[in-house]
């Protein structure tokens, strides 16, 4: 017991050095297992390194690879042929078998067909009709890239002046699909025919262009690139050699190609939105009858307006008359010369006219203006439309919208007759434009295609020639025919040039002119024209020797009658190529606020005049002048510099001016007093199918077909 109390008391006086000392004892086992020897190992070759140790073992294979590098190649054992062995292997594996040949080469999946000598290459064929037009308008230009995956209508965009030049052609597809169905089915062995290579699928549009030299020369010919807004320009970079494909080969790039839409961006690529309202793209022959017939219109439309003005004048004239007549009336009798001479009085004071009223007149003068411009059968196409039921129907608005098209029936097995108006420039590009139902082997009439230059510069003459490119589909093998063998690398078979368009010229965006000068200062009087979102504007600046021509000004917005009225569309015809007969019966100012969009101005803050030229002197010339009889004259002629280095002049006043110089002064200042026009929103403008005059159509939202059909019901015809 003794014993048991001493341990007891023993603990009890040293219980706190104990736990000291098993604290401490872990402490020392963690420190060691955890901290000097790291559980964290890393496996490599079969051996467990720590963090520091795999640090040690790669240096030191590093330093093993150096040396090994800087000593000498290590001497390899000679290569000993194998053949022998290998033939000894087979006579004791296989009896009665000739092991004296080298065994057959495997057999290959379609090795059989890379024989060669096999085709002849297709006739691509010759481009024809080309034509080229230019374009100069407001549009919308993309801010940022147009790719695939931003295309243009997301891309973001301004309007801004562009100059777009377009250049067709025609080609005989049907001829395309017969050269090669003879090449790749009918003219080979039927073993050797392969329907899949006798499908043509195009492979590029190349356009080339040549710019005339100050000498009166013309450059070289340089292929023009695609426009900033087509989204698929990188795709459609020509690459003619099947080493520079890009990775999948001839096969890849040809199943690209193989889709309708893609086929379609390639030959008749998209133009840029157009922003002014009285522009429109088309190709250049549709372009220049759009253009032809809107004249004609906004003729039409200027007769049409001088008539009615001397109608309301009339009609004033003969209230005047009238109301002169009736204060001058003996015993209530009274006398007009409107009538026989003699109105009788009735009850109530009214008046009966024994010969024609205001009402007869009023109807007698829709009678004598409702054939209108190139008006037949009685039909108008201006914005006084006769009301006449033609087919059964009471609605003026029906009628303008069954009959307003010369290709619709009457609906009694005749046909409704009026001359060409816009609205037909659209139907006509839809009968040659692509869409996703044309069906390129069915086609019988040549394809037209288009490609657009974008890059033009102001001041400079270009003319341009086109060809076609289809894929070779036998590229890079060995399939040819002897003749055709060294076009076996060629990816793209091109067609034969187009002839050379006539020339086409890019008018400046910015002249200035001498207008005046003050001879004891020398100091010229300078008229700047700057062309700027789709309007001349013009302004003097006084410029001494020294002094930079031209400078940045405010606009004054002037007032101008004409904006209000145009941007409503008066009576019929509005803006941006919609159908004129709508307006009729939805009246101008209710149609504009269905379907105007919000109202962009293309009037700018500020115009930029500077011409980036300097006034260098002024100098008093005396010379002759005149044909047959010369004579003297004196003047200025203002000296000024571009660089610094070339001076060039200028004869001040316009008596002194060349003939060129006076034509294009006179045209920009009648350009400048043309009324602003609102700009057109983005989309509104021509779009691929629908029918003619389609933006009205998309504007009604469908209207028009279920007028159409309710016409074609009461008047029991058929819907085209």
């Amino acid at each position: 017991m003794i014993k048991l109390r001493n341990i007891g008391n023993f603990f009890e006086e040293h219980i706190e050095k104990i736990i000291l000392v098993i604290v401490g004892i872990i402490c020392a086992v963690l420190l060691i297992t955890r901290v000097i020897l790291s559980p964290n190992m890393v496996s490599y070759e079969d051996r467990n390194f720590s963090p520091s140790a795999i640090d040690d073992f790669a240096y030191e294979k590093a330093q093993d690879l150096s040396r090994k590098l800087n000593n000498p190649p290590e001497q390899l054992d000679p290569y000993k042929p194998k053949a022998d062995e290998f033939l000894a292997l087979l006579d004791s594996s296989i009896k009665n078998v000739d092991t004296t040949l080298w065994p057959v080469i495997p057999y290959e999946p379609g090795a059989d067909k890379a024989v060669a000598g096999i085709y002849n290459l297709p006739r691509i064929g010759e481009v024809t009709d080309v034509a080229v037009e230019h374009i100069r308008a407001v549009a919308y230009v993309p801010i940022n890239e147009v790719t695939p995956q931003n295309p243009y209508d997301k891309a973001g965009n301004e309007p801004n002046d562009i100059d777009l030049v377009t250049v067709e052609a025609k080609f005989d597809i049907g001829q395309l699909y017969e050269n090669f169905h003879e090449s790749f089915v009918e003219y080979v062995e039927e073993q050797w025919a392969d329907p899949c290579l006798a499908k043509p699928i195009f492979a590029a549009v190349n356009l080339q262009r040549q710019q005339l030299n100050a000498d009166g020369t013309w450059s070289d010919w340089q292929d023009v690139p695609r426009t900033k807004i087509d989204q698929y320009k990188k795709l459609f970079q020509n690459t003619e050699d099947i080493q520079e494909l890009p990775p999948g080969g001839l096969k890849v790039q040809m199943l690209q190609f193989d889709n309708k839409q893609l086929q379609i961006e390639l030959l008749q690529p998209e133009a840029y939105q157009i922003a002014s309202a009285n522009e429109e793209w088309f190709p250049p022959v549709l372009y220049r009858k759009f253009k032809d017939l809107q004249r004609k219109e906004t003729q039409e439309e200027k007769r049409q307006a001088r008539e009615d003005e001397k109608e309301q004048q009339k009609e004033q004239d003969e209230s005047r008359r009238r109301r002169a007549d009736s204060r001058t009336g003996i015993g209530g009798r009274t006398t007009t010369r409107g009538g026989s001479g003699l109105l009788s009085p009735g009850a109530g004071g009214d008046l009966y006219s024994g010969g024609t009223n205001t009402r007869s007149r009023d109807r007698s003068r829709d009678r004598q203006t409702s054939t209108g411009l190139y008006g037949e059968s009685g039909r108008t196409t201006d914005r006084r439309r006769s009301s006449g039921n033609r087919g059964g129907t009471t609605e003026p608005m029906m009628d303008s919208l069954l009959y307003g098209n010369e290709r619709l029936g009457d609906g009694r097995g005749g046909a409704l007759r009026r001359g060409p108006t816009t609205n037909d420039v659209y139907y006509d590009f839809d009968e040659v434009a692509f869409n996703r139902l044309t069906d390129f082997s069915k086609l019988k009439e040549p394809m037209l295609f288009w490609h657009h230059d974008d890059t033009v510069e102001p001041k400079h003459t270009y003319r341009y020639r086109i060809r076609l490119g289809v894929f070779n589909p036998v590229a890079g093998t060995n399939q040819l025919s002897e003749k055709d063998i060294s076009q076996k690398n060629k990816v793209i078979l091109w067609s034969d040039f187009s002839d050379v368009t006539e020339p086409v010229e890019i008018h400046g965006r910015s002249y200035f002119f001498a207008r005046d000068i003050q001879e004891a200062a020398k100091a010229v009087t300078v008229t700047v024209c700057r062309y700027v979102l789709g309007h001349w504007y013009s302004e003097n600046f006084i410029v001494s020797n020294g002094e930079a021509i031209g400078d940045v000004k405010e606009v004054e917005i002037k007032d101008d009658k004409d904006k209000n009225q145009r941007g409503r569309g008066t009576g019929g015809r509005l803006t941006g190529g919609r159908a004129d007969y709508a307006g009729d019966y939805l009246g101008a100012d209710r149609y504009a606020s269905m379907t105007a969009p919000k109202k962009k101005t293309n009037v700018p803050e500020t115009v930029d005049y500077n011409t980036g030229a300097v006034m260098v002197d002024a100098m008093s010339i005396n010379d002759w002048w005149g044909d047959s009889t010369r004579r003297s004259r004196q003047y200025y002629d203002m000296l000024y510099s571009f660089d610094g280095i070339n001076i060039e002049h200028m004869p001040v006043g316009t008596t002194y001016w060349s003939k060129e110089m006076q034509n294009v002064f006179n045209y920009i200042s009648k350009l400048e007093r043309e009324p602003h026009e609102e700009f057109k929103a983005f989309g509104s403008g021509r779009r691929r199918g629908g029918l003619p005059g389609q933006g009205l159509y998309d504007d009604l939202g469908g209207a028009y077909d279920e007028m159409y059909d309710m016409g074609m019901m009461m008047d029991g015809g058929g819907r085209r």
